[in-house]
């Protein structure tokens, strides 16, 4: 019976239909789903032990049979790491020729390089059809996608999504809010995809000068507080739904029209929380179940989520994870971009007057983020020459920084504290995150 019921799930999943991925999302029963995860984890565990040289040396060092291990648990702790996408080169993870390559959006020690096919882009970009299926994206309707483009992923995957569902899409990358404004109404978009402070950027133009009608949001890059959504479906009069997923992961997930936790893509995807606290919230560990180009087994994604238990009353069997907590490291997510203490270093070193203790502060001021600087100076320096600097240095190193500050996601503000103000021994926090969650 299994078999059989398999091999249509597996034609539903390969074929088509969005619309017949959408009914298997609701009818596959959750038992069935995890004999197909466990069997779909065994088959990629012997794959990459054959064809990837990181695996499997992984394997040889732990003494362990690729043909023994029947669940993650029975690998120890062998994961794969950013850090170890960064340190070594990508012939450690590739095991067969790639057909194209994406970038992380990450702004400090360079980005992380993941290799994929074809086909395995598209096969990603379906998952999200389906996700916009079900939220009631349908023919007809009018995409304009804002994510990034370049390097990244993002903008791909919802631009062959609306492929998929034959839908009208222009994927324009991230322009200034303006653009995309003064165009709405001139091609008759109606569904919205794009970062969570660009879209606020954007609301904040059409409050002041008129809406047009929208059916759907779609935020995903960035973290979205409840000011914020509250905020965009206040001007806009429609739903906005989250999306998360990253260049490693792929898409991962999407919240349904209910909002309240995001359905995770189970079929291709194998996740973990590892090290949970009392409350169930540890760090996600995500396993690329369909890649074969650049698959990854047990890839810690740092981000601190749990399983939402029970299921959703939208119908969908799949599993849910809750909105995402926090970083195990200390990145943080907001309008400037993925930052890292690592930044502000470079930023401030050569910042003639300033002493070297630091803090940066991420802070929600109003519907905007805010970049806040908290300094103690050394030698009676002008504090306007040094905030002059510190933004000359901040254009200058990280462009794409700034270019995300002169479109309106974010702000820069700058506090000047009295000596020893910013002691905080001997591992001093270099970077906050003090947004409400």
């Amino acid at each position: 019976m299994l078999g059989h019921v398999r091999q249509l799930i597996e034609r539903a999943l390969i074929g088509e239909s969005v619309p017949a991925l959408v009914r298997w999302g609701k009818r596959v029963p959750r038992p069935l789903i995890q004999r197909m995860q466990a069997d779909s984890f065994r088959t990629l565990v012997r794959y990459a032990a054959q064809h990837q040289k990181f695996f499997a040396r992984k394997l040889r060092e732990h003494g362990i049979d690729p043909k023994q291990v029947r669940e993650p648990q029975d690998l120890g702790d062998i994961f794969t790491t950013p850090e170890d996408l960064r340190a070594l080169p990508a012939e450690e993870f590739l095991c067969r020729e790639p057909e194209l390559v994406f970038e992380t959006t990450g702004t400090s020690g360079g980005p992380k390089s993941v290799y994929f096919s074809y086909a395995e882009l598209d096969f990603a970009a379906r998952y999200e059809a389906a996700g916009l299926y079900e939220n009631g994206v349908r023919k007809g309707d009018r995409v304009v996608c804002t994510f990034d483009v370049g390097y990244w992923f993002s903008s791909w995957v919802t631009f062959l999504a609306c492929k998929r569902l034959g839908v009208f899409c222009s994927a324009v990358g991230k322009p200034h809010p303006r653009e995309v404004y003064s165009r709405l109404g001139a091609y008759g978009y109606n569904v919205l995809v794009g970062d969570p402070t660009w879209l606020v950027s954007l609301s904040e133009i059409a409050e002041k000068e008129g809406t047009y009608p929208l059916k759907l949001i779609m935020a995903a890059g960035d973290r979205m507080t409840a000011v914020y959504r509250n905020y965009v479906e206040s001007v806009w009069k429609c739903p906005v739904v989250l999306a998360y997923g990253s260049t490693e992961q792929g898409g991962a997930g999407m919240e349904c029209l209910r909002r309240e936790a995001y359905h995770v893509d189970e079929f291709n995807l194998y996740f973990e929380i590892v090290d949970p606290d009392p409350d169930g919230y540890g760090e996600l560990v995500v396993t690329t179940l369909s890649r074969r180009t650049m698959p990854f087994v047990r890839y810690r994604v740092h981000d601190v989520t749990r399983f939402v238990e029970g299921p959703c009353a939208c119908g969908a069997t799949l599993r849910r994870i809750e909105r995402i907590k926090g970083r195990r490291d200390e990145m943080v997510v907001m309008g400037a971009g993925n930052m890292y203490p690592e930044i502000f270093e470079r930023v401030l070193h050569d910042v003639e007057g300033l002493a070297a203790s630091w803090q940066v502060a991420v802070r929600q001021e109003g519907l905007h983020d805010l970049l806040e600087f908290r300094l103690e100076m050394s030698n009676g320096a002008s504090t306007s020459q040094v905030e002059g600097a510190i933004q000359e240095n901040l254009k200058t190193l990280y462009p794409d920084v700034w270019a995300n500050k002169v479109c309106g996601m974010y702000r820069l503000a700058f506090r000047f504290l009295p000596r020893g103000s910013l002691d905080q021994g001997r591992k001093p926090r270099r970077l906050v995150d003090e947004r409400a969650t």
